[in-house]
């Protein structure tokens, strides 16, 4: 069953902080990422003897594109085998504070994703469960009760064709 968790407490995607423009970046800087991109764990020595820098210099590279917020290694999970088999991406209109109902939504377990925009829909979300019953109970007991949710148009996944994430940068790859 899906859970609320308390807001705030997400995994630091979102910042309101501004973080530097993307010009910054040079070769290396750019060779390192597209590295961390294939393999997260690749460890320092290597990363450093593919983009011809000492392994202190390599994580001194890291650490920086770290620090500024260009690039957060992580692992990717792949729902399926952790037993998440039912997701939706939810298009949500509002009526009344974004935020705040954005903020509600974040708040549930089964909620990964969540974007604010401009057009129809103000919400854009991606939910998922480990059954369609579970799936329902969120969606439908849960985010449609949200004070302000005044319509969800729900798209359920089938299977994923293609995700890439993986970012084009300003040199090509």
């Amino acid at each position: 069953m899906a859970k609320a968790r308390k807001p705030g407490t997400d995994d630091g995607a979102h910042s309101a902080e501004p973080h530097e423009p993307f010009g910054v970046l040079d070769e290396l800087d750019e060779q390192l990422i597209v590295l961390l991109e294939r393999d997260g764990r690749m460890s320092y020595s290597d990363l450093a003897n593919e983009v011809g820098l000492t392994p202190g210099g390599a994580r001194a590279r890291v650490k920086r594109l770290q620090e500024r917020g260009v690039v957060r290694v992580i692992g990717v999970t792949s729902p399926n085998a952790v037993g998440l088999s039912s997701i939706a991406s939810l298009q949500i209109e509002v009526s009344g504070d974004i935020d705040a109902v954005a903020d509600r939504i974040a708040a549930f377990e089964g909620v990964r994703y969540v974007v604010l925009g401009s057009g129809r829909f103000s919400i854009l979300v991606e939910v998922y469960a480990t059954s369609p019953g579970e799936l329902f109970t969120l969606i439908n007991r849960q985010i449609r009760e949200i004070r302000g949710v005044s319509h969800i148009e729900t798209f359920l996944y089938d299977s994923v064709h293609t995700h890439r994430p993986i970012f084009p940068l300003r040199n090509g790859r």
